[in-house]
């Protein structure tokens, strides 16, 4: 097996190491790159080739790990020239995935699969999950037998988006109260009691937890804000889309309704109003999420710490 990398930060040089420790060929370019990544994948002892079409067609999966900005245009420079699985594990929107599937799709007479993947955890952690999604998900379970945490969620492509989604507007809303909370109880002169009072009830790694929220905001808070507004307008769209949906299902019945007999339409009529009051249900599952909205102002308003 083969596995090529796009990108060679982080994420690529951690996952990079513990593949060649369980004896997998790891391939990828360091054309235009620094030289602080040169060094580290020279220092890995990573196969380095010539350019990033070499490194697609060399492999059997190929991991884009660059940035969400660059995901759909390489994943339709390289993506579809992988003779297996096309990997994506930036932090990209479920509307971006689905943009790749669809290029994927739209492909003919192509050997490859997109799979999405998504990093639960800080990579170099143990405890670090990747979840994964899409038609041939099952087959990266392999990678557990190399040291790796794999959690197959679904054949449905976008569900990884999903939940790396989900996670965000929970880990960052904390970041902001967390912060808050303790800028308040600094101003008491209270800080060391603030994390005393709630490692009671929040566990013993709370404190450390908490100041390593705190202390990250001072270099992150402007890619966080970004991160958040991102969110909402994934929110916003999936709102849209509901709308969407509802306004076609009524239009739907409603033509029904037309051309059958009273009695007929009395039932259409009454299957139209469960309708109606499911997707005024779901029509508030997307829009006002105040504490979303004040966690992107609050990023925005951090200017030191």
């Amino acid at each position: 097996m083969q596995i090529g990398f796009i990108g060679f930060g982080e994420v690529a040089s951690t996952i990079s190491k513990k593949l060649l420790d369980n004896n997998v060929d790891v391939l990828t370019s360091l054309k235009d790159r620094s030289k602080k990544t040169r060094k580290l994948a020279n220092d890995l002892g990573i196969n380095v080739v010539n350019n990033f079409e070499e490194v697609a067609l060399s492999s059997d999966i190929l991991i884009s790990a660059t940035s969400p900005y660059e995901s759909l245009e390489l994943s339709k420079k390289y993506g579809t020239l992988v003779d297996g699985i096309f990997l994506d594990l930036n932090n990209i929107s479920p509307k971006t995935t689905l943009e790749i599937e669809n290029n994927f799709k739209n492909q003919r007479d192509i050997n490859s699969s997109f799979v999405k993947g998504v990093i639960i955890g800080k990579i170099s952690s143990e405890k670090s999950v990747i979840y994964v999604s899409g038609q041939n998900s099952n087959k990266l379970s392999i990678l557990n037998t190399y040291g790796f945490n794999i959690n197959v969620l679904s054949h449905n492509v976008v569900d990884a988006s999903y939940i790396k989604m989900i996670r965000s507007i929970y880990t960052k809303s904390l970041t902001a109260i967390t912060y808050e909370a303790f800028k308040i109880s600094e101003s008491l002169s209270m800080s060391d009691e603030f994390f005393e009072v709630l490692s009671i009830t929040e566990g013993d790694n709370f404190e450390i937890q908490a100041k390593s929220r705190i202390n990250s905001l001072k270099n992150s808070h402007k890619r966080k804000y970004e991160e958040m507004s991102e969110i909402l307008n994934f929110l916003e769209d999936m709102q849209n889309s509901i709308n969407n949906e509802s306004f076609n299902n009524i239009k739907s019945s409603n033509n029904i309704k037309s051309s059958n007999n009273s009695e007929s339409s009395n039932n259409i009529k009454s299957s139209n109003d469960t309708k109606n009051h499911n997707n005024t249900r779901n029509s508030n599952n997307f829009k006002n999420y105040l504490m979303i909205e004040a966690t992107k102002n609050k990023f925005k308003e951090i200017d030191n710490i």
